[in-house]
């Protein structure tokens, strides 16, 4: 017996017909299983990427702020470099303090003049005010010598039609009293005077307050002239050198904060529904490809200005198809975590972000 004839006892050939359904029923198995496959995966990546909304077009940021000198003159120490780590308290930059202790000097001095001026009016003040209490006393004792003049009179006066007293009695008496009258005059006079000529000590206390804030001023740019820095930064766009006239209120250089790095992402309107501040994130950054790191949510963005409502004297249309509608994007702030390699960073890098919302 043949090979043949033993695979095949019953002497028959396999019918290739028979063959076919059996290769079709699997390919179309196989077929579908990847279909199912696929849509399965479909499914996932879908779920995912809604929990986890990614965004590519973000950029990393640092507080930053401009240093400009707050007084005026040439630059007369300059230790730094740009691009330089510099810690707090560390000296930037001194300008040239001559011109400024000067200014101290004067208003000390206008200062001590300002004060012995207040003290020589309190004393003026004392003496007028002494004056002023010695013609009340006066006026006192004249107004005394008129009331006894006045009783004087009135009681001698009725008696001369009795006879109990002479004219000249009378006449004396009444001279006395139009006397004592005029000496009331007098004095009252002599009183008005005394109160007028006493000065008042105020403007002799608002020159010392004036020149106590010239020299508080004067003081305050001397300390002005050196500048440090508020906080660990790095120098950038540095364009000044010693010696150097250093304009008030013009920048000289910027201090980027190397504390405070986080990454701004333009995240889709819709992206943004499901995120919330404290959500933690991953971060990649060009700087170091391949590498990811955790951050923070720390703020989604309350508002983008879209191209339609750009300033613009007549109305904006945007051109847009029907069928096509881009969604909005608006800012998310992810704060860094502290252990990002500090070499890494740098301000402009383009970032990518996932957001773990967890739901």
């Amino acid at each position: 017996m043949t090979t043949q004839e033993q695979s095949n006892p019953t002497g028959l050939a396999e019918d290739p017909a028979a063959q076919h359904p059996r290769k079709a029923l699997l390919g179309a198995v196989i077929g579908w299983g990847f279909v199912i496959l696929a849509i399965v995966a479909s499914v996932i990546t879908s779920a995912w990427n809604s929990r986890n909304p990614r965004c590519n077009n973000g950029v990393l940021v640092a507080d930053m702020i401009g240093i400009a000198p707050r007084v005026s003159g040439p630059i007369k120490t300059l230790p730094i470099k740009d691009n330089q780590l510099v810690h707090r308290g560390d000296l930037l930059f001194e300008i040239d303090p001559a011109p400024y202790e000067i200014s101290v000097q004067s208003a000390k001095a206008n200062l001590a003049m300002a004060e012995g001026a207040l003290k020589n009016a309190g004393l003026q003040i004392a003496a007028q005010e002494d004056q002023a209490k010695a013609a009340q006393a006066s006026l006192d004792q004249a107004q005394a010598k008129l009331a006894t003049a006045k009783d004087n009179y009135d009681r001698i006066a009725p008696l001369l039609a009795k006879h109990y007293a002479s004219a000249q009695d009378v006449s004396d008496a009444k001279n006395t009293m139009q006397s004592a009258q005029a000496g009331v005059a007098a004095a009252q006079a002599q009183l008005l005077s005394a109160q007028s000529s006493v000065l008042s000590i105020a403007e002799a206390q608002a020159k010392r307050d004036a020149a106590a804030a010239n020299l508080a001023q004067a003081e305050l740019n001397l300390k002005y002239c050196t500048v440090k820095a508020p906080f660990d930064a790095l120098i950038s766009q540095m364009s000044i050198s010693r010696g150097a006239f250093a304009s008030e209120g013009q920048q000289v250089f910027t201090l980027i904060d190397i504390h405070s790095w986080w990454v701004c992402e333009p995240y889709r309107e819709g992206q943004i529904q499901k995120m919330k501040a404290g959500d933690p994130a991953t971060v990649e950054l060009k700087t170091a490809a391949g590498k990811f790191f955790k951050g923070t949510v720390e703020s989604i963005g309350w508002g983008a200005t879209p191209q339609a409502l750009q300033k613009s004297i007549l109305p904006v249309i945007p051109q847009a198809l029907d069928w096509v509608q881009l969604e909005q994007r608006f800012p998310v702030r992810i704060k860094l975590a502290d252990d990002v390699p500090p070499e890494i960073l740098r301000v402009g890098t383009t970032a990518a972000a996932t957001v773990h919302t967890g739901r």
